[in-house]
């Protein structure tokens, strides 16, 4: 039986239908040696799997490990062995590299892949199909991915990596991260990503293809009653929308249709445009089911492993201490919306001095548009303002404009003075949630910012007005792109099923801000990684002084800068109870994902071996 290749599109994929043996190059290299104690194995180590093995794994899944070839190696002469630096495995292919080229940006493009990452950085530059530079290697893509298609498929898994010392990751869309940047008034970006989805020497569990959707369920239980609903680890947010819809339901789910909602979303808290009249994600999972290191079942509900329970409802990924498989989360009667954008560009007619008080009106009226219930995203950059959408859940076109009176007087009173000063305002409303979100949250795009968040209180908003001012000036001024997403997921709001790990400031914040610059694919390298340093050593330290954990800050785990030193304090709320639920859960240290509980125990040396931290 031979190893499944990926999809790389018709062309590539006749090109690529060779022998496994010609395909080593993600393997290991000519001569092994042994890894350093305390380490995983990385291809090249003695230690490393035989090709006999993986076959043997591969015919275990059912013929379904996927050997990766990073999808841009169709831009690259030399697509070579990592290891000893002379095989090619002859990928090079000028029309599918164009197609690939086209499709880069585009999330779904990546969706399908079991390895690609959305953003060139986390993949160690490596195959970056923009900036064609030498030859291809795997970088720090996983080596193999077993698409699973059952639980069996996962505990093989599991077993193999144990067996072998490898790193083990979960990966289902590749999507940690998403919030939108502008770009044209039409088409949004998304970031990508904290890099948790994939690691060099990595076997995947790849559950993309876990699709099952349970019926509405009438759930009964001492802490909750009600409609419910199921889902596989690989249902993805579209799904469960337009499956609700049909229903009349709808769910707390993402703003991006692709991202995953069983996964790394909503086990971080999980925002969505339901989030001021219904909370995060997180707190309305009833109960979830996954498989732990040693390979046996379980089940987390309030009432059963209540600690496991209580870790995973907020504390990120899966992959932490366990791999998911399924979760079972309330679900609610759907609900028209009215939906108002506002656009004002203005470079060349106002000065900073004059934009600025704009950007302290909108943030005076941010606690009043939650109190409504409602969700904002706002984004500005140098010349160009847009709140797009604001999303109002069961109020009229009338009271969503209201919302903006205070904004939209402060302009006007402008105009007076710079009659050349324009904007777009538009109002419109929708029978559901569905359609008001496909019509209000424009197509994104993947992998073009890198950034800084922090959750910001509603009692800096109110209290500590000149440091909000200032903070996001001085770092608007050094060319920060600003996106804030407005929304306060209290406790009265959210009203959790139960008690849950969510990191404590969302209860009390109303800006969830990101100050980002752009991710340029044809730029080098070593300048990106400079922007990124100069982000970490810049942005997110004035971030925190501003919303300190003392002053009820934080940063979302999903969207947080993921150089932050102070990573623990500002992503976990609770983290010494956190981290002993992750030993307790996995004991021998399986999971690991980059700023992930208990992630300080562990790093990648020189070779990207993962090796405990002495």
């Amino acid at each position: 039986m031979s190893l499944v290749l990926p999809k790389l599109y018709p062309l590539l994929v006749v090109l690529v239908a060779i022998t496994i043996s010609a395909i080593l190059f993600l393997v290991q290299g000519t001569s092994a040696q042994a890894a350093p104690a305390a380490c995983r194995n990385v291809p090249g180590d003695a230690g490393w799997p035989t090709t006999r093995s993986w076959n043997q794994l591969n015919k275990t899944v059912g013929g379904r490990l996927i050997k990766t070839i990073p999808i841009g190696s169709s831009c690259y002469k030399n697509t070579v062995n990592v290891a000893n630096r002379k095989d090619d495995i002859h990928v090079y292919n000028e029309a599918t590299c164009e197609n690939v080229q086209k499709n880069w940006h585009e999330p779904t493009f990546h969706d399908e892949s079991s390895s690609s990452v959305m953003q060139t950085y986390f993949g160690n530059n490596s195959c970056n199909p923009i900036n064609v530079q030498g030859d291809c290697g795997i970088g720090s893509h996983v080596q193999y991915a077993i698409d699973v298609r059952n639980d069996q498929d996962a505990i093989a898994g599991i077993a193999f990596a144990r067996k072998y010392n490898i790193r083990l990751v979960i990966r289902n869309t590749g999507h940690e991260y998403l919030f939108p940047f502008p770009f044209r008034y039409d088409r949004l970006i998304q970031s990508s990503y904290l890099g948790k989805s994939t690691g060099f020497g990595a076997l995947a569990l790849w559950t993309h293809h876990l699709k099952d959707i349970s019926p509405v369920i009438q759930y009964k239980s001492n802490y909750y009653s009600g409609p419910a609903l199921k889902v596989s680890a690989g249902v993805q947010v579209s799904e469960v929308y337009n499956y609700l819809e049909k229903q009349q339901y709808t769910a707390v789910g993402g703003e991006c249709p692709s991202v995953g909602i069983a996964g790394g979303y909503i086990f971080a808290g999980g925002h969505s445009p339901g989030t001021s009249l219904y909370g995060l994600a997180a707190d309305g999972i009833l109960e979830m089911s996954g498989i732990f290191a040693n390979g046996s079942h379980f089940t987390a509900s309030p009432t059963h492993n209540q600690d496991l329970y209580w870790f995973l409802s907020g504390s990120g990924a899966g992959g932490t201490v366990a791999y998911m498989s399924s979760v079972t989360f309330r679900i609610f009667k759907d609900f028209p919306v009215s939906g108002v954008s506002f656009i004002m560009p203005y470079a060349g007619i106002l000065t900073e001095d004059e934009f600025w008080p704009v950007i302290d009106t909108w943030h005076s009226i941010t606690p009043d548009i939650t109190a409504a219930g409602a969700y904002a995203y706002a984004f500005y950059q140098q010349g160009y303002l847009q709140i797009w959408p604001l999303f109002l859940p069961l109020k009229s076109e009338s009271e969503a404009l209201n919302l903006l009176k205070p904004l939209i007087s402060h302009v006007e009173r402008l105009k007076k003075t710079h009659p050349k000063l324009n904007y777009n305002l538009t109002a419109s409303s929708y029978p559901s949630f569905n359609t008001a979100y496909k019509a209000l949250f424009p197509h994104l795009l993947s992998g073009t910012f890198q950034w800084s968040s922090r959750l910001i209180p509603k009692t800096i908003i109110q209290n500590h007005k000149s440091d909000l001012s200032k903070t996001f000036r001085s770092i608007f001024n050094q060319g920060a792109a600003m996106v804030e997403a407005i929304m306060n997921p209290s406790l009265q709001v959210s009203r959790p099923v139960a008690p849950n790990s969510v990191l404590p400031a969302w209860r009390t914040s109303i800006i969830d801000v990101v100050a980002g610059t752009p991710y340029n694919d044809s730029a080098p390298f070593e300048q990106m990684r400079a922007d990124r340093k100069f982000i970490t050593e810049n942005w997110t330290p004035a971030l925190e002084k501003l919303a300190p954990v003392e002053r009820g800050g934080g940063a979302y785990m999903n969207e947080a800068d993921a150089d932050d030193p102070n990573w623990r304090e500002s992503f976990y709320g609770f983290y010494e109870r956190q981290l002993a639920i992750k030993r307790k859960y996995d004991p021998e240290g399986l999971w690991y994902a980059k700023t992930a509980v208990g992630s300080e125990f562990w790093a990648e040396d020189e070779a990207q071996r993962l090796c405990r931290v002495k």
